[in-house]
């Protein structure tokens, strides 16, 4: 399969939350008879949503996009997109939630602007490729660029298979080590909370073909839920955050009594909220998280981070200088924002969004 639709396909899944809302109001032609394709890979570029008919492209920009660095990237993208007889339409994500309205009046008002394309688009897009093919200057290359990123993770052969098919080059290491401890398990309470994949593993460790039918899970992530449910547990709820799942239980089963399972370096919010309304827990400590730092004498394109205690290890042997930093979730973001401004976050807590992200980015500027 080619490698850029291979990407495309990937993106289409993992989709942000202002990119699926508008994505409900152009498919299907359900505006404007216009067929918009999403993730659509043209020339080096792959395109947010794209109207072949008209020539229309339209972007959805995060917050990075406001750096100064990355509007000149943006600008650069978009001369050589409307150069080749393209309209090109930038919003800002918050755009698509509050003023939607405006936002397809202007897609309207290019469709009435591109009307004359429409009609001779195949004439123009040939003659204007045949000039790009004599004045393509360096910067506007089609070939790949020679982008490299470091992953604070060993990743799974699936991961690093979609980093060699996106041709990004990729170093990884971990960061952290993990030791499981040796504890005893309150045999009293049937509600639980686990706020990672490691208080899991640490758990599962100490059972040994056990029915877990009577238990209730709470945790935060979608990797931890899909543990426990692989494992026979119950999962009562599952939040992006501690402080989200915190608020629920707060909520929703304040008068239970829960086993909280946690790691040495594990975050305040949770525990603090739970006491503040009085919420009964015990909490034990189910595995330590040690960190290894390793010094890399060369500096990476980006720098892949899962934890801030990643960060506060890469950091004890190196600098973040230039390299763009992708983040598993806002926490790990918090952390990386006190070294560096350059920093991308993941839409989804997982490992695969924070590869997508990368190579997104990329894939635009390379």
């Amino acid at each position: 399969m080619n490698k850029k639709i291979q990407i495309a396909r990937l993106l289409r899944k993992e989709q942000t939350k202002a990119e699926k809302k508008l994505w409900g109001c152009l498919r299907n032609r359900n505006f404007e008879n216009l067929k918009f394709r999403r993730q659509h890979p043209l020339k080096e570029y792959i395109l947010d949503f794209f109207c072949e008919e008209y020539g229309i492209v339209i972007e959805l920009d995060g917050e990075y996009h406001n750096q100064p660095n990355q509007k000149e990237k943006d600008e650069l993208r978009d001369t050589h997109l409307k150069n080749l007889g393209y309209l090109v339409l930038r919003f800002e994500n918050k755009v698509v939630f509050e003023e939607i309205d405006t936002l397809l009046q202007t897609i309207k008002n290019a469709k009435e602007k591109q009307y004359g394309f429409s009609m001779v688009r195949k004439k123009q897009l040939e003659e204007r490729n045949s000039i790009r093919k004599k004045h393509l200057t360096p910067t506007l290359s089609s070939r790949r660029g020679s982008s490299t990123i470091l992953s604070t993770k060993i990743l799974t052969p699936s991961q690093k298979e979609l980093l060699l098919n996106s041709g990004l080059g990729f170093v990884e290491y971990n960061a952290l080590e993990i030791e499981f401890l040796d504890i005893e398990i309150p045999t009293n309470y049937s509600n639980y909370i686990f706020t990672s994949k490691n208080a899991v593993k640490a758990f599962l460790s100490h059972f040994d073909d056990t029915n877990f039918l009577e238990y209730r899970a709470f945790c935060v992530g979608e990797k931890t839920k899909s543990i426990l449910e692989e494992n026979g547990l119950n999962v009562v709820k599952m939040a992006q955050n501690a402080s989200e799942l915190a608020d629920f239980i707060t909520k929703n089963h304040k008068i239970k009594e829960f086993l909280f399972f946690s790691g040495n370096r594990r975050r305040d919010e949770l525990p603090e909220i739970l006491s503040k309304n009085n919420v009964q827990y015990k909490e034990i400590q189910t595995y330590k998280t040690h960190l290894k730092p390793k010094k890399f004498n060369r500096a990476f394109d980006g720098v892949l981070f899962f934890s801030p205690s990643g960060i506060r290890s890469y950091l004890k042997e190196n600098a973040v200088g230039q390299s763009w930093t992708f983040c598993i979730g806002p926490t790990t973001s918090a952390e990386a924002k006190k070294h560096t401004d350059q920093i991308i976050t993941a839409n989804k807590p997982t490992v695969e969004n924070v590869l997508v992200q990368a190579i997104k980015y990329f894939k635009q500027h390379d």
